[in-house]
């Protein structure tokens, strides 16, 4: 008998010491698990898609980060891109979408004011003068170029664009944008709201839209999601080599010295990605095409809340499947693009959710190039709208993912010495 009381207490030790280990395993996780998400909500959807550790600085930007970072003695570039998918009910111009952009790109000033409509056709298009027509300043966006403007702060912002092209084709884009999510900063914030930064790049990946566009006289009301970017760079000084790039147009008399290596990196793809189950998605490979992109990190980030939490993966494919030619000779764009990710940052951070994969087909739907071609360089930039399907999955989950999403493509080609 009281040898089995003794079997019997010994064993009682022996599942309360196992239970004590496992509430002190549990009670470290709980631990690491707030200290990480940030409180009890985030402990609520241990489910829910694994967030990456994103600094709090990388998501803040200043009224200098928003206004203008001209130099002078430098080579700049730098622009203000948004653009807008009109999927709400309530829009007439329904499953249409736009692009306007300012840019300051070193030879020229240029406007994008593009409308995109859901049958392959594109109204607007391309307005470029030589650089000192358009005007930036700061602090926050305040940019004019030929009665076109944008103004704002984050998070609501205010376009005034005009199109009217030689054949009598005149576009208005008015809209307002109103930023949901955070602010996010390419790889860390470089600008630190200075307006004298030599480089920076920053992404609001969804926004509210809304306003009307003008075709030909006739006014729609249009309302969607949208996306906004920002980014500038300089390269501190002049190059002492001078190109003959649109050497038979009459920028051949304005041509700046612009150094070897801003062309070299001139070649990148972007897509912003917008979900019919609320997600978002942003994707942008640097030197794309070429032998360094496989080396360099890109970005790949996913949120279903808005911008809230993102899960970010720097190394992923951005597969050609299919591809087209273009005017400039032997460049060819893709026509379809397969993007497939693994997230292993957020697996590291998160073990017990699983390991996050995604897998994308993004099919090119409504092409618009704009290229200048030169004695010896080539620019192109296509702006498209698209399809996207794929899925995303983790430990015990599965979500379809089916949406659309605007591609920007950005070429410099140099040609052969002669």
């Amino acid at each position: 008998m009281m040898k089995l009381l003794y079997n019997c207490r010994d064993d009682m030790r022996k599942l309360i010491v196992s239970l004590m280990i496992i509430g002190l395993v549990f009670s470290g996780q709980v631990i690491q698990i707030k200290q990480a998400e940030g409180g009890l909500n985030d402990l609520l959807m241990l489910s829910g898609l694994p967030p990456s550790r994103i600094s709090i600085f990388r998501q803040i930007i200043g009224s200098n980060d928003e206004g203008s970072h001209y130099k002078e003695n430098s080579t700049h570039q730098e622009w203000w891109y948004y653009i807008a998918f009109f999927n709400h009910e309530d829009s007439e111009l329904k499953n249409w979408s736009m692009m306007v952009s300012f840019n300051q790109m070193g030879v020229l000033d240029v406007l994008f004011c593009t409308v995109f409509d859901d049958n392959n056709n594109s109204y607007g298009g391309l307005e470029a003068e030589l650089k000192g027509v358009m005007k930036a300043d700061g602090p926050n966006v305040n940019v004019e170029f030929n009665g076109s403007t944008v103004v704002g702060s984050y998070p609501n912002y205010e376009i005034n664009a005009k199109r009217k092209k030689a054949n009598g084709e005149i576009v208005f884009v008015n809209v307002t944008y109103k930023a949901n999510a955070k602010p996010m900063w390419l790889f860390a914030n470089s600008g630190l709201n200075r307006s004298n930064s030599n480089i920076g790049h920053y992404c609001i990946i969804e926004s509210e839209v809304s306003g009307t566009v003008s075709i030909n006289g006739t006014s729609y009301y249009v309302q969607g999601v949208g996306y906004h970017e920002h980014s500038w760079i300089n390269d501190g000084g002049k190059d002492k080599r001078t190109r003959s790039l649109f050497s038979k147009t009459i920028f051949n008399k304005e041509l700046n010295s612009i150094p070897d290596w801003q062309f070299d990196l001139n070649a990148w793809d972007w897509g912003a990605m917008f979900f019919d189950n609320g997600w978002n998605i942003f994707s942008a490979k640097i030197c794309q095409q070429s032998l360094i992109s496989k080396i360099l990190p890109g970005s790949l980030w996913v949120t279903n809340d808005k911008g809230k939490h993102v899960t970010e993966c720097r190394y992923f494919q951005f597969k050609y499947v299919e591809t087209q030619n273009t005017s400039i000779p032997n460049l060819t764009i893709p026509s379809k693009i397969q993007v497939k990710g693994v997230f292993f940052s957020a697996f590291l951070r998160h073990p017990f959710r699983g390991l996050v994969r995604l897998n994308l087909e993004i099919e090119l739907t409504n092409l618009r190039e704009f290229s200048w071609c030169g004695d010896d360089l080539s620019i192109g930039v296509w702006e498209i709208p698209c399809k996207v399907h794929g899925n995303i999955r983790w430990f015990g989950h599965y979500e379809e993912l089916n949406g659309v999403a605007m591609l920007e493509l950005t070429r410099a080609v140099k040609h052969d010495e002669k």
